[in-house]
């Protein structure tokens, strides 16, 4: 293993002092005056042995550890939790800092997670909390907030703690608005049963609320099929997301099986539940869009359009979130909300310019 080079390779391949070598990798008001050409020399030195600085005697100068703690579920959705650690460490790696990633599968291990991250210590922690049932750790992060320490979470769970979101309220709204301008009028809200808690459902309420301010203004009915799920946590099972989509095929058939008004839209708080009205739809030989349009306001999953057709949707704007995310935690100030906009991506269960079956 070739041994790392240090300050002193490169001042010996430049021909300079190590002080003055410091003076020009550290980028720091020095009483040592440097010419532009002698930095040159000492930067091209530097490069042509693949020098690398300490990362330990960085932080000790700038008392920091240029390290980020990302907190995360264990469970959940594969696909969402993936694209947004990824985000999170390339705007780590954008601004010189290393990621320590910490997943939990419990209350008890989040926290314990936490504390581990604090003995690191980390200059900030970027949390997607674990929500379980009626219960969270807010607490102990709120506390770590207020010791200095900046807590970034990725959504808007716990109050008075700054973080990243979707726009869901909008998300909600436009997808109800472009379903009610094609034509439909009858538009079912497939979402999840904790949709009235906007403390343990905070996405798919403000998503409902969005839904209602245009079933208002057209008035039309309001109707919601939250989908009950047999979970302690939405973060705990691996097998979580696969379930939402059967849990809702089975629930929703059953109702649609026994009601004479069937819908003619379906606006999903996720893929995972969109799927379970696809398949209905299938063994009902309801023809996707014409019969029934979908729109889903997250992509956590993604089956082949051989099985059912591609969804129209809201994509998680994982690159635009870990951005904010690292720029929050490195530039901690207020204790803000920052509402990422979103973006929507056509395909085949719907189409802004087919209206009930007819191409205009």
């Amino acid at each position: 293993m070739a041994q790392r080079k240090t300050i002193s390779d490169v001042a010996d391949r430049a021909g300079v002092s190590r002080s003055l070598v410091s003076a020009v990798l550290s980028g720091r008001k020095s009483t040592i005056r440097v010419s532009e050409e002698t930095r040159k020399k000492v930067l091209q030195a530097a490069e042509e042995i693949n020098y690398r600085p300490s990362l330990i005697a960085k932080g000790l100068l700038a008392k920091k550890s240029f390290l980020l703690a990302y907190i995360c579920t264990g469970g959940g959705s594969w696909g969402v939790s993936t694209r947004l650690l990824r985000s999170i460490q390339n705007a780590c790696l954008q601004h010189d800092y290393s990621l320590a990633v910490y997943p939990s599968d419990s209350l008890e291990e989040e926290a314990r997670n936490l504390q581990a991250a604090l003995e690191r210590q980390v200059d900030g922690i970027i949390v997607s909390p674990l929500m379980n049932i009626d219960k969270t750790n807010e607490l102990l992060f709120r506390n770590v907030a207020e010791s200095g320490i900046p807590v970034v979470q990725i959504g808007e769970s716990f109050s008075g703690i700054q973080g990243v979101t979707r726009d869901f309220f909008q998300i909600g709204r436009d997808a109800a608005l472009m379903l009610a301008e094609s034509g439909r009028c009858n538009i079912m809200m497939l979402t999840y049963d904790n949709y009235l808690d906007p403390k343990m459902g905070p996405a798919s309420n403000a998503e409902f609320e969005g839904y209602c301010s245009v079933m208002e203004e057209y008035g039309f009915p309001v109707e919601v099929f939250p989908v009950q799920l047999s979970r302690a946590s939405a973060g705990s099972n691996l097998s979580y997301k696969s379930s939402v989509t059967e849990s809702c095929y089975l629930q929703l058939k059953t109702y649609l099986q026994k009601t004479k008004k069937q819908p003619d839209a379906f606006l999903a708080s996720s893929n995972s539940l969109a799927y379970g009205a696809g398949f209905c739809c299938k063994d009902m030989s309801r023809t996707i869009p014409d019969d029934t349009a979908i729109i889903s306001c997250s992509d956590d999953i993604v089956i082949p359009s051989m099985v059912l057709p591609s969804l129209s949707c809201f994509p998680l704007a994982a690159a635009e979130i870990g951005r904010a995310a690292v720029e929050q935690c490195l530039n901690s100030g207020k204790s803000e909300i920052i509402r990422i906009p979103q973006r929507y991506q056509e395909n085949s269960s719907f189409s802004k310019d087919r209206k009930l079956g007819k191409v205009q």
